[in-house]
């Protein structure tokens, strides 16, 4: 299932699930990105979800959205800090 995927979708399926695991740490940790950087990552990777699965590159667009997730989290809670 996944040895016939084309390499290029192994890669950003693995670099996105790699970059969700490193964004766990700063999410149980106190200190947050800023506001903006958060919110623009979340955006951006979000709209990465849908470019991925229009292009029916389904693994890249699932481990994307947990990227865009863990961002839109962090965004919340530097959202909350601010206030």
């Amino acid at each position: 299932m996944f040895f016939d995927l084309p390499w290029q979708e192994v890669v950003f399926t693995v670099g996105g699930f790699m970059f969700f695991v490193a964004l766990l740490p700063s999410i149980f940790s106190d200190n947050k990105p800023a506001f903006s950087t958060s919110l623009m990552t979340a955006s951006f990777l979000s709209l990465f979800v849908v470019a991925f699965a229009t292009l029916d590159l389904w693994w890249s667009a699932g481990a994307q959205a947990l990227g865009a997730l863990a961002w839109w989290i962090l965004t919340i809670q530097s959202w909350y800090i601010q206030k």
